[in-house]
């Protein structure tokens, strides 16, 4: 996989400020981690370590941020300079990640999407069962733009997608930001696709979560902008959990 991130981390920064992203994606993602405090967490494809703050400022003992990216590990060991939270940061492709030890649980916000084979998708998944504890928890958020062309424009995207992909097929992506755009690649993989992946790396699927929207969100923007999103989400929660 190439890091595609390295010139964008900056524009990706900007794209955390969205509606869909403030109001529906983090606070979803956060919900489904749970309770963390005094566990230990390891956040895949982490970015520029957004998530892996929040993570350590909801009361994580042990937190490990790993991403393919060395520029966005860049922004965030120089966060983690400017305000030090004891989060340790490392530059990986997960399905090469060298063994870190065992956590609690697992957190992995737009990695399996990016899996253009089955193959990668494996090794995504054998990694996170070897990282985690008997028992432990996975939260994975998932981009699921390749199985509906809907217009996401509102919502300030904007995908290729005309028809229904078929299995492993890439599009892309477009952030349309005040300031500027930028595009990324995605690859679409269904539901049963994902939970086998999981299933042959010892991980159980125990649900998934589709999108809602905070009442902030709903108060700023009103209920008929989010119709599009809640009736066709463009992302969508998967949890599991290794076997004791």
């Amino acid at each position: 996989m190439n890091p595609e991130y390295d010139p964008l981390a900056a524009a990706y920064q900007k794209s955390k400020l969205l509606p869909f992203r403030v109001y529906s994606e983090i606070p979803n993602h956060l919900e489904s981690l749970g309770d963390i405090r005094d566990r230990n967490v390891l956040d895949l494809a982490c970015g520029d370590g957004f998530y892996t703050r929040l993570i350590r400022r909801a009361g994580a003992a042990r937190v490990v941020g790993v991403d393919l990216s060395s520029e966005m590990i860049s922004l965030a060991r120089q966060q983690e300079q400017e305000a030090p939270l004891g989060i340790e940061y490392v530059v990986s492709a997960a399905e090469l990640m060298p063994d870190m030890g065992t956590f609690d649980v697992v957190s992995a916000a737009y990695l399996l999407n990016c899996a253009p084979d089955r193959t990668i998708l494996n090794g995504m998944t054998r990694t996170i069962a070897r990282s985690l504890v008997s028992g432990g928890r996975f939260v994975a958020t998932i981009g699921n733009l390749g199985s509906q062309p809907v217009d996401y424009s509102s919502y300030g995207v904007e995908t290729d997608v005309t028809a229904d992909l078929a299995e492993g097929a890439p599009y892309n992506i477009t952030f349309l930001l005040d300031d500027s755009t930028f595009s990324i690649v995605d690859f679409n993989h269904s539901r049963t696709t994902y939970e086998a992946a999981c299933e042959a790396a010892g991980l159980e699927v125990t649900d998934w979560r589709e999108c809602t929207v905070t009442d902030e969100g709903v108060r700023l923007f009103g209920a008929d902008f989010w119709k599009t999103w809640l009736s066709y989400p463009c992302i969508v929660r998967l949890e599991a959990r290794k076997g004791r």
